[in-house]
């Protein structure tokens, strides 16, 4: 293996030591502060259920082989959700931030009207979502896309909006139009606004697929929740909430990790 390569495979493993490091760290604090929230805040051990209870209800309980397949197939159909509000969003958003530079009329008409959309609540346009596309993954598709659509847009629009000068004058002087411009200058300085709008998209995705599957599908983590929360089934609703904040963690993370591995090798394919 040649020495840049090495190198980079060096940085890499680093990047990803380095986050699994933080991820336990992370973990280990909302253990820590799980628990100091239920010694001091007198919270009765009949609702509040500590990591302890937790650990019961899906490893070493009575019933734990039935309720943890009950949690990981809520939890895959969370996943399923939240995956088509993230593409839908995130993908939307990008194409949408590109139109707006390339087009930057239609930016100073749209933009504005983006804004006020976003700060909508979301239950009030539920129900006239479910009778628009019904109670289906498009219902899914299309709350998931309301929450992450409108914060990765400012975020890709803010990254290419700030390319540098100097490079799209070069495409310029050369004879390049606003494609080229676009796709060998703008779109890759905003490589890093768009991995910070893909990793503030993850909990906004897991969030979204909760609430759409509370008020549209009836299925998923989110509609277990609902039920656990009315039928005071706590060790149940303790367990989905850990098991929610573990996973969007660990998605968390694995965008981060991504994120730098993809710019290092913008890093290096810039120095060769």
């Amino acid at each position: 293996m040649s020495g840049p390569a090495c190198g980079s495979g060096r940085r890499i493993l680093g990047a990803v030591g380095g986050r699994v490091a933080v991820f336990l760290g992370v973990v280990a604090l909302i253990v820590a502060a799980w628990w100091l929230f239920l010694v001091f805040s007198g919270v009765s051990h009949f609702v509040g259920k500590s990591p302890v209870d937790v650990w019961e209800y899906l490893v070493t309980g009575t019933q734990a082989d039935q309720q943890r397949e009950q949690v990981v197939a809520a939890m895959l159909a969370t996943l399923a959700d939240a995956g088509i509000g993230y593409i839908a969003g995130l993908g939307g958003a990008v194409v949408v931030a590109v139109v707006f530079a390339i087009f930057p009329a239609l930016a100073v008409t749209f933009m504005p009207v983006a804004m006020v959309l976003r700060t909508f609540p979301l239950l009030a346009f539920t129900p006239l979502i479910v009778l628009a596309v019904g109670r289906g993954p498009a219902g899914v598709a299309v709350v998931g896309f309301i929450v992450v659509f409108f914060a990765a847009l400012v975020t890709v629009s803010f990254g290419i909006s700030n390319a540098p000068g100097d490079a799209l004058d070069v495409i310029t002087v050369f004879g390049g139009r606003r494609w080229a411009r676009m796709l060998k200058v703008a779109l890759p300085a905003a490589v890093p606004a768009f991995f910070a709008a893909a990793r503030i998209a993850v909990p906004q995705a897991v969030a979204a697929a909760l609430i759409a599957e509370w008020l549209i599908t009836g299925n998923g983590a989110g509609s277990e929740l609902m039920r656990a929360a009315g039928t005071s089934q706590y060790s149940a609703l303790w367990t989905y909430a850990a098991v929610l904040i573990l996973v969007s963690t660990v998605l968390y993370t694995a965008v981060t990790v991504i994120e730098e591995i993809v710019v290092d090798r913008f890093r290096g394919a810039a120095r060769g």
